[in-house]
């Protein structure tokens, strides 16, 4: 893809949004924010826009090379449930009918660790292995969750009838804070953080993704884990399964330490994906900065 190539990005004015389109511009990319809020700081060029309603996509989208689509309800709860559901998956619909039909080639999806259905279950289920990597099965019982499995679904219909690119991003948990000093209190809790089985990615690091899933050399749909290779949690991760997931039928071998609960390996190999903002980076195993 051509350096001066013109990528849209929904979402442009939300925290991730943010550091995606710094990440584009850093890299020479014309970027075209589209949200329905104002953006904090003028970054690039920036639309209102509701991405419900398709007329507003198509004047955006002309001449475009790419799209990041990120935007969408962060989560449950934010909404009531038919509107998070609703929202997500219609704009997902819009956003890759408006690239199809204007022929934009590739396509960047922000799924969720979500979708896998564990982390904003009602109803907690055990995993049938652990890291989960893209084949394990998805069960969802949230509207959150459920929109980015359907959304998965409609790029996979989509990339199956035309010639695209698009990538389905299962990120985990975004960290914004870039000296990581949250991170000590969650260590106080696993348990609390056992539906996301102990994952993370920072938000340098999920915009890089964004931008490797646009320039990645394939055809048709992918879904991509993005997480930190390490978990978010100092002990052991094989001691956190024993604690809080006592039923767990496997481990997958060749993984040991604080290993993530997601296996990014897939993104790793066919995107490039190298996670560079660790916490152990800017932490000792006590908390304090380094």
């Amino acid at each position: 893809m051509a350096a001066v190539a013109k990528i849209v990005v929904t979402g442009g004015s939300g925290r991730l949004g943010r550091f995606v389109i710094r990440e584009l511009l850093e890299r020479g990319y014309e970027v075209l924010s589209l949200d329905r809020l104002p953006p904090a700081e003028a970054l690039c060029p920036s639309w209102l826009a509701d991405l419900r309603r398709a007329s507003d996509l198509y004047e955006a989208l002309a001449g475009a090379a790419g799209i990041v689509h990120l935007g969408a309800y962060q989560a449950p709860n934010l909404a009531p449930d038919t509107e998070t559901f609703g929202n997500n998956v219609v704009s997902t619909y819009n956003v890759l009918k408006a690239a199809a039909d204007l022929g934009v080639a590739r396509v960047v999806v922000g799924s969720s660790i979500a979708a896998y259905g564990f982390l904003y279950a009602p109803r907690f289920w055990t995993p049938e292995y652990l890291p989960l990597d893209e084949d394990h099965p998805c069960r969802p019982q949230d509207p959150y969750g459920l929109s980015k499995l359907v959304g998965e679904e409609v790029a996979r219909s989509f990339a199956a009838s035309r010639p695209m690119s698009i990538a389905s991003l299962r990120l985990a948990g975004v960290n914004f804070d870039p000296t990581f000093r949250s991170f000590p209190e969650r260590w106080k809790n696993p348990e609390k953080r056992r539906n996301g089985f102990w994952t993370y990615i920072d938000a340098r690091d999920a915009a890089e993704a964004c931008r490797l899933a646009l320039e990645a050399d394939f055809t048709g749909h992918e879904i991509f884990n993005a997480a930190a290779p390490t978990s978010a949690m100092p002990e052991p991760t094989d001691d956190l399964v024993r604690r809080f997931l006592p039923d767990l039928p496997r481990i997958k071998e060749g993984f040991s330490g604080n290993w993530s609960g997601l296996d990014s390996s897939k993104a790793e190999k066919i995107l490039g994906l190298r996670c560079r903002h660790l916490w152990q980076n800017y932490l000792d195993a006590a908390g304090r900065q380094k």
